[in-house]
């Protein structure tokens, strides 16, 4: 485990951490949207919805570097709870050093302790680095059932 590097269940009390942090990701993605205030809206009400859980990873020295949030629910096709990773995000200056890692290490961890038989999430399939680590964790994107054909993650925005 990467030394001096804390990862838990956040709570209320971290929710400007949260926001920093996802904010960073968006800036990242080059987008303008969600606002900051907008963020702070959705992750407020995701941290009290039971079907919501984001893992905040922290320095020694008490600086945020990292979320996942991970969001829950019932699947008639696993007869049981999945949960989906809808966010993974390091700040830049400290990727490539295992914490990303140890975040989905942590999610996996939480998904077998809450009963999980399933555990998805998407990746642009340019994004080799995320492919890599996605993939050493035993992730896919094919699937047996199709003939080894790739899963797609579809949108259709509802503006």
């Amino acid at each position: 485990m990467q030394m001096g590097l804390e990862i838990r269940i956040a709570s209320d009390a971290d929710l400007a951490a949260l926001v920093r942090l996802a904010a960073t990701f968006r800036d990242h993605l080059g987008r303008s949207t969600p606002t900051d205030a907008e963020f702070r809206m959705s992750i407020a009400l995701l941290l009290r919805d039971r079907h919501s859980e984001f893992f905040l990873a922290r320095d020694a020295s008490g600086t945020d570097l990292g979320y996942v949030q991970a969001r829950y629910r019932h699947s008639a096709w696993t007869s049981g709870l999945d949960m989906e990773l809808e966010d993974v995000f390091v700040l830049s200056g400290a990727r490539r050093c295992g914490r990303g890692r140890q975040l989905v290490e942590f999610a996996i961890a939480r998904a077998v302790q809450k009963g999980c038989r399933l555990i998805g999430l998407n990746t642009n399939e340019r994004n080799a680095g995320a492919l890599a680590l996605y993939r050493s964790l035993g992730f896919a994107a094919e699937r047996a059932l199709w003939n080894g054909a790739r899963q797609l993650w579809l949108e259709r925005p509802l503006d």
